[in-house]
């Protein structure tokens, strides 16, 4: 059974047309469980753990990520030979499951390899992002895979993460406006027009942030298909 944990609502829609309460999940096929856990490592853990105690047998990492490199664009794929958390220790991936996807969607798209590495919180400059490169020269950040990566080697389950850049390396994010974010990561229309008004000069950033948000969308809602194809492939050669 493949366990697949989003944490905003958009990424789910990549994945179903169906709706989930934060913290639940549902199954979307007979052998695979998707849980919406919201923003950060606790929630992904929960649900990830979740995910175990309905019967999931993988752990899949499905989302969205910010840059750390300047060649790398939005809606650039990202699948990681390893997962980097926020003490330096890097948790690695399935090596055979790895190996069948980036064959699969590199013959489909362009992917990048390297290092994702877990941020504790959102990286709103481009200096952030830079420090966090430099230090542990990973090329993407975001804030649940690694926590769903230890998940599952506790429970020695197979592990992959699948991203999508959203923001490139030098795209802020406009601080008082990512503080209206939600658990699900949305914004209120009311906070987003107060943003706007407030400070019209963020509104160059906040259309740019939509179209790399539309374009990491799109990312993940085409290559959705081949990744649930391949890892269920996958996970019946491990059964039999």
């Amino acid at each position: 059974m493949l366990g697949i944990v989003v944490s905003l609502s958009w990424e789910l829609k990549t994945l179903t047309r169906q709706s989930i309460p934060l913290g639940s999940y549902l199954a979307i096929s007979d052998n695979t469980l998707v849980a919406l856990s919201g923003i950060g490592a606790q929630r992904a853990r929960t649900a990830a753990t979740l995910l175990v105690s309905r019967g999931a047998t993988a752990l899949l990492s499905w989302g969205c990520a910010a840059a750390l490199e300047d060649e790398i664009r939005a809606g650039s794929v990202l699948l990681p030979e390893g997962v980097i958390d926020t003490r330096g220790e890097t948790l690695s991936v399935t090596t055979e499951w790895h190996h069948r996807l980036y064959q699969e969607i590199a013959s489909r798209y362009p992917v990048r390899t390297e290092a994702l590495v877990e941020s504790a919180g959102l990286l709103k400059t481009p200096g952030e992002k830079q420090l966090l490169a430099r230090r542990t020269q990973a090329i993407a950040t975001d804030m649940e895979s690694a926590a769903q990566a230890k998940v599952a080697r506790e429970h020695r389950l197979p592990f992959i993460a699948v991203r999508a850049v959203l923001d490139s390396l030098s795209t802020p994010l406009p601080e008082k406006l990512m503080r209206s974010l939600d658990a699900r990561g949305e914004i209120s229309p009311r906070s987003f027009l107060q943003h706007i008004v407030l400070r019209p000069a963020d509104w160059s950033t906040v259309m740019t942030l939509w179209m790399q948000f539309s374009v990491a969308r799109r990312t993940l809602t085409r290559t959705s298909p081949v990744v649930l194809d391949c890892s269920r492939s996958y996970l019946n050669s491990v059964v039999m």
